[in-house]
C-alpha cells in the first residue's frame, strides 16, 4: 500500500507540474500571439505612412515641375516678344535709311 500512496504521489505532482507547464505555454502563446497582432498593426500603419508621404513627395515634385515648366513658358514669351520687337525695330530703322537713301 505505501507503494501505491507513494507512486500516486509521485504522478500526481508529475501531473500537476504538466498541467502548470500547459498553463504557462498557453498564457505565452496568447501573450505572442497579442505581440504579433501589435507588430503587424505597426507594420500596417507604417506602410500606410510610407506610401502617404510618398504621394505627397510626387505631388509635390509634379506641383514644381508644373511651375517651372509655366515660368520658362513664361519666360519663352517675354524673350519671344523682346526679339520680335528688337527685329521689328531694326526693319523699322532699315526701312527708314533706305527712305533716306532713295529720296
Amino acid at each position: 500500500m505505501e507503494t501505491t500512496s507513494f507512486v500516486l504521489g509521485i504522478l500526481s505532482v508529475i501531473g500537476v507540474a504538466v498541467v502548470t507547464l500547459v498553463v504557462v505555454g498557453m498564457v505565452k502563446i496568447h501573450d505572442l500571439n497579442k505581440r504579433q497582432k501589435s507588430l503587424v498593426d505597426v507594420l500596417d500603419a507604417s506602410r500606410s505612412d510610407f506610401y502617404r508621404i510618398i504621394n505627397d513627395e510626387t505631388r509635390g515634385m509634379h506641383n514644381s515641375m508644373e511651375e517651372m515648366m509655366r515660368h520658362a513658358q513664361r519666360y519663352s514669351e517675354e524673350q519671344k516678344r523682346e526679339i520680335i520687337s528688337h527685329v521689328d525695330s531694326r526693319i523699322d530703322k532699315l526701312q527708314a535709311k533706305k527712305e533716306v537713301l532713295k529720296g
